[in-house]
């Protein structure tokens, strides 16, 4: 899996406002950008661990092509996750905290490759909110966006890191209607215009995830890049 396809990887969608209430019943507060981060950030200083299924779409804007991908996503805050690509795929890209291993098996039974590198500064940003490494209202500037620009039944925010980032320019969150602060899809978008869309299924939270799930050993005769 391309680096640049994994930093691209984290922000998520906003719940629906408030529906009309009748005379007589107490007016919700108005939803802010602010509101929303904050019921995002609370819910996920709350999670220990996330296990979810993932729907991925790469788009590429130079050559009008989207590439799509699934797999399951552990993650055990703080710092650690794994993505596991499923479908014949093969790819694992896992992280301890401290150091990153990307493998990608080859074709036809060869052993295929790897990278490993300490974890940067640059993709813990982009995860952060998610692995607990970064907060929404110190890292990031935000605000609501449209909705229905986007197809959505709740709300949507964009947000920016406040320091330049290589990796990614902007991420839009999208977080469940029916349950505050939980994200259920996360699109990224680099400073070439390349969107990368996360949707996540069956999500489980504070379950029990073993540490040696973030170890990984490359299977023998990968070449290391």
């Amino acid at each position: 899996m391309k680096t640049r396809m994994l930093i691209s990887v984290l922000a998520a969608a906003f719940a629906l406002a408030a529906a009309p209430v009748s005379s007589g019943q107490a007016q919700e507060a108005p939803v802010t950008a602010q509101r929303l981060a904050a019921e995002v950030q609370a819910f996920y200083d709350q999670t220990r661990t996330v296990r979810t299924a993932f729907s991925q779409s790469h788009y590429d804007r130079v050559y009008r092509r989207t590439t799509r991908s699934r797999g399951v996503l552990t993650i055990a805050r703080p710092g650690k996750l794994r993505f596991d690509y499923l479908g014949g795929d093969g790819k694992v890209v896992v992280s301890d905290g401290s150091m990153l291993t990307i493998y990608e098996p080859g074709d036809e039974g060869d052993p295929g490759q790897y990278a490993r590198t300490a974890v940067r500064e640059d993709l813990s940003s982009a995860l952060g909110f998610l692995t607990g490494q970064a907060r929404l209202d110190r890292d990031f500037r935000f605000r609501l966006r449209a909705a229905s620009d986007f197809g959505w039944s709740g709300h949507v925010l964009e947000l920016r890191p406040l320091r330049e980032e290589p990796g990614y320019a902007r991420m839009f969150l999208f977080v469940d209607a029916n349950q505050a602060g939980v994200v259920r899809r996360v699109i990224v978008q680099d400073h070439a215009g390349n969107l990368n869309r996360f949707d996540f299924q069956r999500t489980q939270f504070n379950s029990a995830v073993p540490a040696e799930r973030f170890a990984f050993t490359p299977p023998r005769g990968a070449r290391r890049i």
